[in-house]
């Protein structure tokens, strides 16, 4: 195998693990997203929330 063909084959597997990289990174921030997503929290839960709020509101009332 020459040099060149060994540089293109070098070439081409950096650029497929680039690729590969790239799509590994996007679903990391994907599933990081969706582990934060408040949206879906409240959703799931939302009288827990709506009760949060109300204790919140009440002492926040309260002290003043």
């Amino acid at each position: 195998m020459s040099a060149a063909a060994s540089r293109e084959v070098l070439e081409a597997r950096i650029v497929r693990e680039r690729a590969a990289l790239a799509e590994a990174l996007v679903d990391l921030r994907d599933q990081a997203f969706a582990e934060v997503d408040l949206r879906r929290r409240v959703r799931e839960r939302p009288s827990a929330w709506l009760a949060g709020a109300l204790v919140v509101g009440l002492l926040l009332g309260v002290r003043r």
